[in-house]
């Protein structure tokens, strides 16, 4: 087995450092990559350009361990940077495509959308189909936030009535307050009159009890006046 030389460890080792040059940019915005970009966006993409396969996709985007989109997209960049150059270049047309302002960020220069990645490995027939995919998925996702407009829209009409009914509600709950507060103070006048009444028949009632007490005076002391006559009268 032939053992390599010198120059090949040499050629490798500068192959890596480079590689790891490439892809210092890429981490010197990593928080805000990782925070920016939709993996879902982004491998499809990936997978069509041979930067990564479908286990890699799956870890990426089923992984229990990755529940976030941020965890998802950072593990995406640790995927990518094992793949040395191809998965820079790659990443970078990618980034070109759906997030041109960070392409611009990460390498200092304005998107072109060349595709050359995915020219070369399936000619322009690779990169029609790819573009044709993504105008089917822009057009299902189109439809998706049409039909979420229509429900919004159904949903905004539906509380427009709900809120006017709570209108109507409210205004008869307060005609319904004003006659409570006019029959309670009907009440309470009522309830003055009958207090006053009961004072005035106890009133009454007291002062019967006196001339009824005065009468009978009235009657003892008749009565004793008579014999008191009659006495008189007999001597």
């Amino acid at each position: 087995m032939s053992v390599p030389g010198p120059g090949v460890d040499e050629y490798m080792g500068t192959l890596r450092d480079e590689e790891d040059s490439l892809w210092e940019n890429v981490e010197s915005h990593r928080h805000l990559l990782s925070r920016s970009i939709n993996p879902a966006k982004l491998t499809p993409y990936l997978r069509q350009c041979k930067a990564i396969d479908e286990q890699d996709e799956d870890e990426v985007l089923s992984a229990p361990m990755l529940p976030s989109k941020i965890n998802r997209a950072g593990r995406l960049l640790d995927i990518l940077h094992t793949k040395g150059r191809r998965g820079y270049v790659v990443f970078l047309e990618s980034l070109e495509f759906y997030y041109p302002e960070l392409y611009k960020l990460v390498t200092g220069k304005e998107p072109t959308r060349r595709f050359s990645t995915i020219v070369v490995e399936e000619g322009h027939e690779g990169l029609t189909h790819f573009l044709m995919n993504e105008v089917l998925k822009l057009q299902q996702q189109m439809k998706a936030k049409d039909l979420q407009r229509c429900e919004v829209l159904a949903r905004a009409r539906q509380l427009e009535d709900e809120k006017r009914q709570l209108a109507l509600t409210r205004v008869e709950l307060l005609t319904f307050q004003e006659r409570y507060r006019k029959m309670k103070e009907e009440r309470d006048g009522h309830s003055d009159e009958l207090l006053k009444v009961k004072d005035d028949n106890y009133n009454l009632a007291m002062r019967y009890a006196q001339l009824s007490e005065e009468k009978n005076m009235a009657v003892i002391r008749s009565r004793d006046l008579q014999l008191e006559v009659c006495g008189l009268l007999a001597l």
